[in-house]
């Protein structure tokens, strides 16, 4: 099984990155841990969010109920972090009589595009749904398109953090390829998400000693079983009054994203991944 840091902008199956994660949260071994996932509402992810459950909210946390552990989540459209919402996870899993114990948050963050094999290519942004041509992901999709939907709208506002006009770069077929257009638009949304909430933990303390697991990630959603592009990590230690951050894996930037394919899997490169070591 690879280490979670060597499938950053690696195609793999789902299974396996849920594994990798696994194992790098269980090397923490802390006593207690709690799960958050973040994912899009389309229905084509609720195997991601099966694959969440079954390999990591069931290994990892304490029984909600006889019989049941679960996992935190967010699903609405574009797998959009809200403000708050990871201090409303962790607080779930610090009981008063563990409030002095260190313990453990997995986050995952997925945002999802869909592909399909052409003669000679690959295309990401479509699926057929019922029978008919879809967007995958409608809502980044939509994105694109200048949408106003109140969602979207806050989207392009992430979209446009540190006043960087991503949209335009996305639009711009002289730049980057329609083909390609889904998919960094996703690998991007799961940047931009995950920054927001490890920002939100640099806001204010945890109610109890936390060490947090953030993985942003991209579902590629198949006509057969789904895979994924694991986008970063970040590990925040917030531990003390102000939290450690450290990052490793893709940028924010589209422009900057350097695509290939080996036996029909990505491999997504940017000036900030892979570490240049000197």
């Amino acid at each position: 099984m690879c280490p979670l840091h060597d499938l950053i902008g690696m195609e793999a199956g789902m299974p396996e990155v849920a594994q990798a994660v696994l194992s790098f949260a269980q090397s923490f071994d802390r006593p207690i841990a709690g799960t958050y996932h973040i994912t899009c509402s389309d229905e084509t992810e609720w195997e991601c969010v099966e694959v969440f459950q079954h390999v990591l909210a069931e290994a990892m946390t304490s029984s909600l109920k006889p019989g049941r552990r679960a996992a935190f989540h967010t699903m609405n459209l574009g797998a959009r972090y809200e403000p708050g919402a990871i201090h409303v996870a962790e607080g779930h899993y610090a009981s008063p009589d563990v409030r002095e114990t260190t313990k453990l948050m997995i986050v995952k963050i997925n945002s999802h595009a869909a592909v399909r094999a052409t003669p000679g290519n690959v295309e990401y942004g479509t699926l057929s749904r019922y029978g008919a041509e879809s967007h995958c992901c409608g809502a980044l999709a939509a994105l694109i398109e200048g949408s106003a939907l109140p969602a979207v709208e806050d989207l392009r506002q992430t979209f446009l953090a540190g006043g960087i006009d991503r949209i335009d770069m996305l639009r711009n077929a002289r730049l980057i390829s329609p083909v390609d257009q889904a998919l960094f638009t996703a690998v991007a949304n799961a940047r931009l998400q995950a920054a927001r909430a490890v920002a939100d933990l640099a806001e204010r303390r945890p109610a109890s000693p936390t060490v947090f697991l953030v993985v942003p990630c991209v579902t590629i959603n198949r006509a057969t079983s789904d895979t994924e592009l694991v986008v970063g990590q970040y590990d925040v230690d917030a531990t003390e009054d102000s939290p450690t951050i450290c990052y490793r894996g893709l940028g924010d930037v589209p422009l900057e994203y350097r695509l290939r394919h080996e036996d029909g899997r990505a491999i997504l490169e940017d000036d900030q991944w892979p570490e240049k070591h000197v």
